[in-house]
């Protein structure tokens, strides 16, 4: 069994309207995934998720950066390259 894969998920340019919707609904989704991690960990164990905070702070703040970019894009004309490669790989349960 292969035990690593890299691909991309995302790959060209996209107008800034396409990028936008692309990347804000990838981090809007990861956002939620953390915020459900949280709830789950508050409801089940009466204790806070702090990675799952701090992750989404971070995603925040990276969605606030694409915002800024795309509004530059839109300003300046210009589509917006995005790469994106996802690489996976398995790792021993310690």
């Amino acid at each position: 069994m292969k035990e690593s894969a890299t691909f991309n998920l995302i790959k060209g340019s996209f107008t800034p309207e396409d990028a936008k919707e692309i990347l804000i609904d990838i981090l809007n989704s990861k956002i939620h995934f953390h915020s459900m991690k949280i709830f789950s960990s508050r409801e089940r164990f009466g204790k806070p998720e702090p990675v799952s905070e701090r992750k989404i702070e971070y995603l925040k703040e990276a969605r606030q950066t694409v915002q800024t970019i795309i509004s530059e894009a839109i300003a300046q004309e210009k589509n917006i390259v995005i790469d994106a490669v996802i690489e996976l790989n398995l790792e021993q349960v310690e």
